[in-house]
């Protein structure tokens, strides 16, 4: 029997009770101009109509995957199973509440296909509100990712905080499977996205679009209490000690890579962006909340608050 080609690109969509904004993603995807890919859409368990609307695509367009686990995994697990039912080539993980321009894909294989260099091509990133209306959201552009060494694209990824335009870009699938991929902690995307710029350099396709929406349950806007039991379904642990984490995830990233980059070049890289300030005060914060997590919550209130001040008088000042 002669076995189908494999697609060339896969996308992966994690979900859970994502019945608001699932339809118009799957819609965008299957919109593409770009057609040689598999969509794999792997339900956390919902509890609402997530379920309905993703197996009614599948019925209707092949390409359509829908895989529902038996229990709520946790999302970093989710987003991990996504990856691990693909097979294309080129990978993208698609967020249920976004949406993609007409032309993502041809863009994005197009500037992979080009540099074997370049393990991540990621698009524009424009904000859109729950209706799907444009917002004056632009995401920041971060500096050059294209340089030739490992250790330096590191330093800038871990200096980065995060990069939703990368995060949700098209990825090199045999760069990817050298990773450790998502950890269950928020943030963990910080860390791989920094493991992945040891591994190559990241190709901006110019003309690509993510539409990223942002809405009251979105993850970011979720209180901490909550992000824990996103990723922690089975509350296993009452402080999630997220900062801590994602630390001890990138020395074992830097370890773990240490062909690729000289262990102690990385390991200079994290003691440097860990002697920042503003981290050593949320490591504080982190060491109060074993003690009295509701003195946490009240001195991380106020720091923001003076955040917030800051910024006010920084913009009033002329000039």
């Amino acid at each position: 029997m002669e076995h189908s080609k494999l697609p060339r690109v896969s996308l992966g969509m994690p979900v859970y009770n994502g019945e608001n904004f699932v339809s118009e993603a799957i819609q965008s995807i299957l919109e593409q101009d770009f057609i040689d890919f598999e969509l794999v859409i792997t339900d956390n368990a919902s509890t609402d109509r997530t379920a309905d609307i993703c197996l009614e695509f599948a019925r209707w367009d092949r390409r359509v995957r829908y895989v529902r686990n038996a229990h709520n995994l946790g999302a970093a697990a989710n987003f991990n199973r996504a990856f691990e039912l693909s097979s294309g080539e080129y990978f993208k993980w698609c967020a249920h509440d976004d949406v993609l321009g007409r032309d993502f894909l041809t863009d994005c294989v197009r500037a992979l296909d080009d540099n074997a260099r370049h393990v991540i091509a990621y698009p524009r990133l424009l904000g859109i509100d729950e209706t799907g209306q444009l917002t004056s959201y632009v995401e920041r552009v971060l500096p050059d990712m294209g340089g030739p060494s490992p250790a330096s694209r590191f330093r800038l990824m871990v200096a980065a905080h995060g990069w939703d335009a990368a995060m949700f870009g098209l990825w090199r699938r045999d760069a990817l499977a050298k990773t450790t991929l998502h950890e269950p902690y928020y943030g963990s995307d910080c860390a791989l996205l920094a493991e992945m710029a040891l591994l190559g350099t990241f190709v901006h396709a110019a003309n690509a679009i993510l539409f990223s929406r942002d809405h009251p349950t979105r993850s970011v806007r979720l209180p901490s209490s909550e992000r824990l039991a996103w990723q922690n379904p089975d509350g296993s642990t009452a402080n999630a000690f997220e900062l801590s984490r994602r630390v001890k995830h990138l020395v074992a990233i830097a370890y773990r890579h240490r062909r690729t980059a000289p262990l102690g070049r990385t390991l200079f890289h994290l003691v440097a962006w860990v002697l920042d300030p503003l981290l050593i005060a949320r490591f504080c914060l982190e060491v109060v909340g074993v003690v009295s997590p509701q003195l946490r919550i009240k001195l991380r209130g106020a720091g923001l608050g003076a955040l917030k001040r800051i910024h006010a008088v920084s913009d009033r000042s002329p000039g």
